[in-house]
């Protein structure tokens, strides 16, 4: 775009060689001639409505597409700056280990990544399959870079999904139905190019913070089509992780009425950390047809992707042949680079150095982390818990008032048999110094996964022993906090009782969207008494409560009982598509929603078992996007026992409560609810979960939190079994809290209504889901 069209004809003799060098001209543009008046109006408008007239023929103009593809997509760090990551300052030697081990030079300038393809393209409706036919990834001879091209970037939809904003609003397109509530245009000349007058219209977004683009786009006369485009999208109009993102396109017609794509162009910036990153991924399509018949079995077996069996194994004459495009200076270093690091890399020699200096003990692995010894070959790893454990419920050092001051260590353990088959082990001890009750509980598992399909694996094992559980397996109370609320507050939301038994269960997956799990155990349990009220601060005390919870929804006779039970679970999620490398298949995944079910069974006169219930609960989840409206995400249940002849207290339906300022897990807590008060054994019962993410679809009209770039979040959570059982809760947030990259809090007033008639209001302080950093859910069963 910018530049006049040149042709050139040639003629072949034989086989030799002819070589044209040639430039292209700067593009000039005309003005057309228009009459100026009192409140006369651009004449871009008047194109704009004539393309917007016919958006909708253009659109829906296209049945079938078929096309030839190249792709070559670069990722280029510009500098490497200053600064810290996560408060921790990096100092230089790492700056020089990280340039080295990526091939930058001295300032930390180069490439980051490089690869290249070919393929061939087919749509028909709503089906997709690409055809990848050749593959090059710098570093890697095995490479296979992206099984999908990136789209075509379709302007005459509303609303546009640009590539790396997947979360975000969808951006408005310039020629959408509402266009001018959204955008101005500047007529700026035009052009003639075979014969057809192009114009030249600057797109100016009306306001800021909306997902906006602006920048240039050309419009071909009589057929009223776009002819090339070159549009900006940048954080002040709604991009969030990148910095900007560019789109360039090129369009040439095909016949009359039909333009196809010749070009697309996306160029990112973005910096990380200390990274100043720029990118491009370059497409160039060939041999395009529209509307002519396309193999239906190309469209089988759910297959949007495939790669030819040598698609990897094309060598560097084949690439210099082929490459429409020329390698960039830097990009031909790069290979060359790449493969010296590479080979570097692979030295045996060195992987087993690396792998020796990581066995080494450092007095910090006890406090920080953990420690982790990997055998040679990579067959055996082990590691450990720390004081300061990534995961709340793995801290070595734990206090409650059941054990008091209590040391938890874990070792975890995997032992690779061969390719896809690893056995895995998990031993967990614990001693409380207050009611000297040691415990111990181990795990043995032998997972087998399929090499010819991702995804699909199964596994089988094995678990017994003595420990502590919490009533509500899926409880977010978890060690770390109970401490601290219980040594400062004296709120002892942690109740436990001692489980001994052991349990077998098996798990199958089948990498398209449907997985099962059967698990069989017997369990002793064994009531626990508060042994010690000791709190830090005083006055505490007295506001610790019993170890047993009360339950006022189903009162329920705790005491010693044996338990034999067998859980069946299963989830299907339709609509998986699929890849197929040259070496195995792999699932892409779905947008149906989640459907899950379970059934529980506590089995009587099983040696001394008590237990004697059915419990069932179906539910389904989803995330929606509303495009510029924001985005929907619910999981809705049912359940209930179809018998409960005999439930004990870490049988019945706990429903998840939250008494802490930190919020539970999003969508599967109420964050209001006080632990087992709804806990119940109802023959039937309804929970929604349910949020809106408005993503700034009114904080761009309010300044303050516009410029922070914060949004509402609304949603409730309900349950209800009864008039006399019920739970409810709404909430207003406001989400994307924090400073660039760690935008990772969000904070919720939430107000409740319960069958108690005790409504409450409070504020919630959580993780944002999808952010960098996650909450562990902290189920208090999963020891291991």
């Amino acid at each position: 775009m910018g530049f006049k069209q040149s042709l050139y004809t040639v003629s072949f003799a034989g086989a030799e060689t002819i070589t044209h060098n040639f430039s292209l001209q700067d593009q000039s543009y005309e003005m057309k001639a228009v009459v100026v008046k009192a409140n006369s109006e651009d004449p871009a408008y008047g194109i704009i409505r004539k393309v917007i007239k016919r958006r909708k023929f253009h659109l829906d103009q296209v049945h079938t597409f078929q096309t030839s593809i190249y792709m070559k997509g670069a990722f280029r760090n510009n500098k490497m700056g200053q600064g810290a990551v996560l408060g921790v300052k990096v100092d230089e030697s790492d700056k020089k280990e990280f340039s080295r081990d990526m091939g930058l030079d001295s300032a930390g300038k180069g490439m980051l990544y490089l690869c290249e393809e070919e393929a061939d393209y087919y749509a028909q409706g709503n089906k997709r399959r690409t055809i990848i036919r050749s593959v090059k990834e710098s570093g890697d001879p095995n490479g296979l870079g992206i099984s999908q091209m990136p789209p075509v970037i379709t302007f005459y939809e509303n609303k546009v999904n640009l590539i790396g904003t997947d979360g975000q609003r969808a951006y408005v397109s310039p020629i959408s139905e509402n266009a001018l509530h959204y955008y101005k245009y500047k007529y700026e000349g035009e052009f003639r190019e075979n014969g057809v007058v192009i114009d030249k219209i600057k797109v100016i977004p009306r306001r800021a913070y909306e997902p906006l683009l602006s920048g240039t786009i050309y419009i071909a006369e009589e057929d009223w089509a776009v002819q090339g485009l070159d549009l900006v999208a940048t954080q002040k109009y709604g991009l969030e992780l990148l910095d900007t993102m560019r789109i360039e396109q090129v369009f040439l017609p095909l016949r009359k009425d039909t333009w196809v794509p010749k070009s697309q162009v996306l160029y990112f910036t973005i910096k990380i950390l200390i990274l100043d990153m720029t990118g491009n991924f370059l497409t160039v399509y060939n041999n395009q047809k529209v509307n002519e018949p396309v193999p239906d079995s190309l469209f089988e077996g759910k297959m949007i992707s495939s790669y030819d069996a040598m698609a990897n194994k094309k060598d560097t004459s084949y690439w210099a042949e082929r490459r429409p495009v020329p390698l960039q200076a830097d990009e031909s270093r790069d290979y060359v680079v790449k493969d010296s690091i590479r080979i570097r890399d692979n030295d045996p020699k060195l992987l087993d150095s690396i792998r020796r200096d990581g066995n080494k003990f450092d007095w910090s692995d006890p406090l920080l982390g953990g420690y982790t010894y990997t055998g040679k070959g990579s067959k055996n790893k082990f590691s450990t818990n720390a004081i300061i454990s990534s995961g709340f419920n793995s801290w070595l050092v734990n206090y409650n008032t059941v054990e008091g001051v209590n040391i938890a260590p874990k070792l975890w353990w995997t032992h690779t048999i061969d390719t896809g088959k690893t056995l895995s082990g998990q031993l967990a001890a614990r001693y409380g110094f207050s009611n000297t009750h040691f415990n111990a509980i181990a795990r043995l598992v032998y997972k087998k996964e399929n090499r010819a399909w991702k995804g699909r694996d199964w596994s089988v094992g094995i678990e017994g022993g003595k420990y502590v559980f919490q009533y509500d397996p899926q409880s977010s109370v978890n060690n770390l906090f109970n401490t601290v609320s219980t040594l400062f507050y004296g709120k002892n939301y942690l109740k436990l009782y001692e489980g001994a038994g052991g349990a077998a269960f098996v798990s199958r997956n089948y990498g398209n969207g449907f997985s099962w799990s059967a698990k069989i155990g017997y369990q002793q349990r064994i009531p626990l008494n508060n042994t010690t009220n000791y709190t830090l601060i005083n006055g505490t005390a007295e506001k610790l409560s019993s170890n047993t919870p009360a339950t006022p929804m189903a009162p329920v006779k705790w005491e010693e009982n044996d338990a034999a039970t067998i859980k069946l679970s299963a989830t299907y999620r339709p609509g998986y598509t699929y890849t197929q490398y040259p070496d195995y298949k792999s699932p892409n995944g779905s947008r149906w929603p989640l459907f899950s079910i379970d059934y529980e069974k506590g089995i009587p006169n099983i040696i001394n078992s008590r237990s004697d219930f059915d419990k069932w609960r179906f539910g389904v989840e989803d995330d929606i996007s509303l495009k510029l409206l924001g985005s929907l995400v619910y999981d809705i249940a049912a359940g209930g026992f179809l018998n409960k002849n005999y439930v004990s207290l870490p049988d019945m339906m706990h429903v998840s409560g939250n008494q802490m300022t930190l919020a539970g897990p999003y969508l599967h807590t109420f964050q209001l609810a006080p632990y087992y008060r709804y806990s119940n054994t109802e023959s039937l019962y309804g929970e929604l979960h349910m949020e809106y993410y408005m993503k700034g679809l009114l904080t761009n009209k309010i300044p303050l939190l516009r410029q922070a770039r914060l949004y509402f979040v609304l949603g409730t959570n309900t349950f209800y079994a009864s008039q006399s059982n019920y739970y409810a809760e709404a909430f207003v947030g406001l989400d994307n809290i924090g400073y660039k990259l760690f935008r990772v809090l969000r904070v919720d007033l939430v107000h409740s209504w319960n069958s108690f008639n005790q409504p409450a209001t409070g504020i919630r302080i959580g993780i944002r889901p999808g952010s960098l950093f996650s909450v562990n859910a902290n189920k208090a069963d999963n020891w291991q």
